[in-house]
């Protein structure tokens, strides 16, 4: 028996930087899963992660951590907004923020680690930027899963 054709469909940063952006992402996804029998889905992190994802380990790298918090918070917010806003299910809504405020957590010892070195490597920033792709995949998709259809997260890693 052969193969399922599988559909791989790619959603930029600003395809998932707002919960309306997101909404329409899970239901482009929906749309395509009811033509195709396999949908692949890769996400970018959410608008503006990446760049603040890097600039925080950048900065660390020269000993300025002072905008950690603020960056942690920002994180924490974006994610929690569209997460609040497009999981009703409280328990899955909390579940999928939990998994990210880990993700945030991990970004905050590796910006402490960077600082306390005094360096950063190519291979460290590529770990702190995987962060908002990972944090972004796990949002899309519990919200594809509001809808109905299973959806589950996996980092490139697994």
């Amino acid at each position: 028996m052969p193969n399922p054709k599988t559909l791989v469909m790619k959603f930029g940063g600003t395809s998932v930087g707002s919960a309306q952006a997101m909404s329409a992402a899970a239901q482009i996804v929906r749309t395509a899963r009811a033509e195709w029998p396999r949908v692949v889905v890769v996400t970018s992190a959410i608008s503006g992660a990446t760049n603040l994802l890097l600039d925080s380990a950048t900065r660390a790298a020269v000993g300025d951590i002072s905008q950690l918090a603020d960056a942690e918070k920002t994180l924490y917010a974006s994610h929690a907004a569209i997460a609040n806003a497009l999981i009703p299910e409280a328990g899955k809504c909390a579940n999928t923020i939990a998994e990210i405020e880990n993700l945030i957590a991990l970004f905050m010892d590796l910006c402490r680690a960077i600082a306390m070195i005094g360096e950063v490597s190519p291979r460290t920033l590529d770990a702190v930027a995987s962060l908002g792709e990972r944090m972004s995949v796990r949002l899309l998709a519990a919200i594809i899963n509001v809808g109905g259809l299973a959806a589950k997260a996996l980092d490139a890693s697994e």
